[in-house]
């Protein structure tokens, strides 16, 4: 029975992207609302030409192919994503919801279900976006969902297949050369070992503390930390000494299926040393080409650890992250998975709520600069970290995540800028890349 198990749940996590079955009744609102409402126009585009752009983009992920009869994907969307799943985030949530909020699980279970058919959206989103919260589910149709951005919308807005060749941000080391040759201030590669990776030309590693973390890897999953120990020169991790010499190859070593990128460990400005605890905090900032074909910054949060010894900021690994102030770079209130707001830091009774980072309109003007840089981009994710001597690029996300903005802004995006923004370049009112 054991490889029937494991067949069941790799096909399990293989359905995550999913095609849902879009009613007809919700297409007529969305047609009525399209004139005047960005967020219909998305959701009306998104299921009009998704045929166009899923099937390569399920590819690429080694999930189910999308399903080929209506039939099909009644039963997936139904059976699997709506009722099975649905069963699932409500036995995990709806008790903490009922202590928190004081919504009865049955009325839970209830809308959860209603509004995944109704809208149509994930199951998961009915918690994600607290829409058991009345004035939160009265606005549910403005919200964007993963299966319409990452799975058509964004790849509608690449263009051309070779803009990852003109603008690469999907190859991490490529992406630092490229913003290092726009004199960009970005993470330096130091090197890439392992996984079959051509070995650079041989160099010493600093007698700094080191950054490790898989090549293709998202989100901080398998990421290292190596203190430097000066009296020994070498480096240390869990116990384990290596002297400063041979760590490379002793990476290459262990990374034989993928290959592990090298960095030198960055440190937060002073100001937010409460915040980082002694990791670094990110500022996710979304930017994308107006009106005038020019670079702006529409929304962004702050991701910080809050784990002591902690390796990275992202909040599946323990972190909590902050809306930012677009304009003033001022934190509002910071949260992870669960309804529980923090005005201060839960580790060291930082202050989150109505403090602003340091050196924000250096950041602004940052990734404004980098998406110049990275041009034919039309919008782009930016990972920026602000250190001692000011802020500094870490990566570029050709598809950056939508539900963890609208989650800590409380707010949805198909009506915010974003989605005016998004809707106008996907209907050629930016410069009709489409």
């Amino acid at each position: 029975m054991r490889p029937v198990v494991r067949r069941l749940r790799a096909g399990w996590r293989r359905r995550e992207r999913v095609v849902p079955v879009v009613l007809p009744a919700t297409r007529r609102r969305w047609r009525r609302a399209a004139a005047t409402d960005p967020a219909a126009q998305l959701h009306l585009l998104y299921a009009r030409r998704r045929h166009e752009v899923l099937p390569r983009y399920f590819a690429k992920f080694d999930a189910y192919p999308p399903p080929r009869t209506g039939v099909t994907r009644a039963w997936r969307w139904y059976i699997s994503d709506v009722l099975i799943q649905g069963l699932r985030v409500w036995r995990r949530h709806s008790g903490r919801i009922r202590r928190e909020a004081g919504v009865p699980r049955g009325r839970q279970l209830r809308e959860l279900l209603w509004t995944a058919v109704r809208l149509p959206s994930v199951p998961d989103n009915y918690y994600t976006f607290e829409l058991f919260r009345p004035e939160q589910r009265a606005r549910a149709d403005a919200f964007l969902h993963r299966h319409e951005t990452k799975g058509a919308l964004y790849e509608l807005l690449a263009g051309a297949p070779d803009v990852e060749q003109a603008a690469p941000l999907n190859d991490k080391v490529a992406f630092a050369a490229h913003a290092t040759a726009a004199q960009l201030p970005v993470v330096p590669t130091l090197a890439v070992v392992g996984g079959g990776a051509e070995p650079g030309p041989e160099q010493p590693l600093p007698a700094t503390d080191l950054f490790i973390k898989p090549l293709a890897g998202k989100g901080g999953r398998g990421a290292q930390r190596w203190r430097y120990q000066p009296d020994a020169d070498a480096f240390s991790r869990d116990g384990q000494v290596v002297p400063r010499s041979s760590l490379l190859s002793s990476l290459a070593g262990v990374a034989t299926a993928t290959p592990l990128l090298v960095q030198p460990c960055l440190t937060s400005h002073p100001e937010l040393s409460d915040l980082a605890l002694g990791a670094v905090a990110t500022a996710r900032v979304i930017t994308i080409l107006d009106e005038s074909d020019e670079p702006e910054p529409v929304i962004a949060i702050f991701r910080m650890p809050a784990v002591a010894d902690a390796i990275v900021d992202n909040m599946h690994r323990g972190g909590i992250a902050a809306p930012i102030d677009i304009d003033s770079g001022e934190l509002g209130p910071a949260s992870g998975y669960t309804t529980t707001r923090y005005l201060r830091h839960p580790v060291t009774d930082g202050a989150i709520a109505g403090r602003k980072l340091p050196r924000w309109d250096e950041v602004r003007q940052l990734v404004m600069a980098a998406h110049r840089a990275f041009r034919p981009r039309v919008l782009v994710g930016w990972d920026v970290t602000i250190g001692p001597d000011g802020p500094m690029l870490i990566e570029g996300n050709e598809q950056p995540g939508v539900d963890g903005l609208q989650r800590l802004h409380g707010t949805p995006l198909g009506n915010h800028r974003f989605g005016q923004l998004l809707a106008g370049q996907l209907s050629g009112g930016g410069d009709g890349r489409t």
